[in-house]
Formats: C-alpha cells, sequence, structure tokens
C-alpha cells in the first residue's frame, strides 16, 4: 500500500498537533503556508508538515483533505476547494473536522462535488493529538467514511455515527454546548461578582461550598481570550443547533457575547505559546470589566 498523503488546511493548534502525529505514523502531510499568519508557519514547521503553497496543490497532491478552521470561514474553504477539484478532475476526500452545525455541514456537502470528491462530515473532541497521545475523538458521517478510517489509532480515535451528513456535526456541536457554554457562563458570573465588588466573598463562598466550580473557574476563565475569536463563531453555529431543534438559541447567543468580550482583554492578543500564566484571576477579571463597554 502507498503511503497516504493527508492535506491540512490550516495547522493551527489543532491541524499542527494532528500532522505531527500523522507523519509519526508514517503518513505524508502537506499544508498550504502562504500568506497565513507567522504562528502558524512557526507550529507547521515545527510540526514537520510540508508547505506545497497553494490550495490547488494541496487538493492535486492529497488523498485526504482535512478542513479545520474557524467555524465561519468553514463553507467559504469548501467552496475554493470545490473550485480545484473540478477544475482538475481530481478524486479526493474532503473531510469538515470544523465546529459547525448539522445545517452548516448539509450546505457544504451540496457545494461538493459529489462527482469526484467523496465529502465526510466530521467533529473533532478533545485536545489536539500531541496532548491527548493520539486519543482525541474523530467523529464521523457520511455515506462513505471508510477512507478516513486510516487515521484510526494514528493521531484519532474514530467514531463512525452512520451515513447521515450532519450527525457527527451534530455530535461536535452538544458537545462544545456544554463545555465552551459552561466556561462562558463562568467568564460571564465571575465578571459581573467582581463589578458588583464581590469577588473575595463569592471566591470564600465557593472554596466552602462548590469547590470544583470555582477550581474550573481558575483554570479556564484566564484563557478564554486566547481561543475567544474563533469559539465566538462556535457558540453562533451552537446556536443554530439548538434552535434547528427546537431549543432556545439564547443560551449560546450569550455566550457568544461573552467571547466577544473576552476577544476584547489585552489576554487576547497572546497565544497558548505566549500567555502569562502568573497572572492573578483577579487581575484577569479586571481586564474582563474593563473591556466591557460601556
Amino acid at each position: 500500500m502507498s503511503k497516504k498523503t493527508i492535506g491540512i488546511l490550516m495547522p493551527g493548534d489543532m491541524g499542527h498537533g494532528c500532522g505531527k502525529v500523522f507523519l509519526d505514523n508514517n503518513l505524508s502531510v502537506i499544508s498550504a503556508i502562504d500568506g497565513r499568519s507567522n504562528r502558524t508557519k512557526k507550529l507547521s514547521d515545527s510540526a514537520g508538515i510540508e508547505n506545497v503553497g497553494s490550495i490547488k496543490n494541496i487538493v492535486n497532491y492529497s488523498d485526504i483533505i482535512l478542513s479545520i478552521l474557524p467555524p465561519e470561514v468553514a463553507l467559504e474553504q469548501a467552496e475554493q476547494v470545490n473550485k480545484v477539484i473540478l477544475e482538475n478532475k481530481k478524486k479526493v476526500t474532503y473531510v469538515d473536522c470544523n465546529a459547525i452545525s448539522p445545517k452548516t455541514s448539509q450546505k457544504i456537502d451540496k457545494v461538493i462535488s459529489s462527482k469526484f470528491c467523496n465529502f465526510i462530515d466530521a467533529g473533532i473532541i478533545g485536545l489536539n493529538p500531541i496532548v491527548e497521545k493520539g486519543q482525541t475523538r474523530l467523529y464521523v458521517s457520511g455515506p462513505n467514511t471508510d477512507p478516513v478510517k486510516i487515521l484510526d489509532n494514528k493521531g484519532f480515535q474514530i467514531k463512525d455515527l452512520g451515513k447521515e451528513i450532519g450527525k457527527a456535526s451534530a455530535m461536535k456541536m452538544v458537545y462544545a454546548s456544554a463545555t465552551k457554554g459552561t466556561f462562558a457562563l463562568h467568564a460571564a458570573v465571575l465578571t459581573t461578582a467582581h463589578k458588583l465588588g464581590l469577588t473575595s466573598e463569592y471566591f470564600a463562598e465557593l472554596e466552602y461550598s462548590k469547590p470544583d466550580i470555582l477550581s474550573a473557574m481558575e483554570r479556564m476563565v484566564p484563557r478564554i481570550p486566547l481561543d475567544a475569536a474563533r469559539w465566538e463563531g462556535e457558540m453562533y453555529e451552537i446556536a443554530t443547533t439548538f434552535s434547528d431543534s427546537g431549543i432556545t438559541s439564547k443560551f449560546h447567543e450569550g455566550a457568544a457575547d461573552i467571547m466577544l468580550l473576552a476577544n476584547r482583554t489585552p489576554i487576547a492578543k497572546e497565544t497558548r505559546e505566549t500567555v502569562d500564566e502568573k497572572r492573578s484571576l483577579t487581575d484577569v477579571l479586571d481586564m474582563y470589566v474593563n473591556a466591557i463597554k460601556k
């Protein structure tokens, strides 16, 4: 069996981790880094991913393409890839791994040429495979999910949810609605308490009655700004998923507002590599309060 080539669009925190582990498992990994941020370039280089320059080359050289992007650009990226697929009549498997609603996944399915492309709906749960030591879960669904199963136990644990496009995205949405939705709630609660002058008293009460909640707040609220720009779009995709299911979208519309607030703090200019880990939670809450639009 010839070595398979995996194209990654784009190798940020998750994508570069996937690429590194795929390479460790004797797969070829390529991406298109031209025009990307310096951080993306450094992450890609550190993983050993080959830069082939353009989306056209990714399509032409890949057996499987993984789209790992901010959710608001997932559809646009699929349109760009499909244009190249049609121009070159290139057969390829396109796996949308983005945090998108089932409705958005179904839109992508309609955009991608079924004549040349096998589209797989997917949702990543867990941290990147370097951190998770190969235990990151990739939920997949679609008429033919077999091609992506080459990645099973080679960076991902593949979880097949059947032939329905949108099922894997739904799993991601439901999962993230609780995890990242809770992060947003915690940030909202702490920011409100801080603005009302109740920080120390509230911390003391949580330490006495709900220490697990306080520990979760201390761990995540300072780190939300690092991903808030991307998570804001994800909250809207979750809101759409809930609304389409007949459940209120307001929880996660509110969570999107908190992500927007977090993205206005100075922490948002830092990265996972440069974040100040010694910053106190009180200092973080000062930043959240100062970011509130008067």
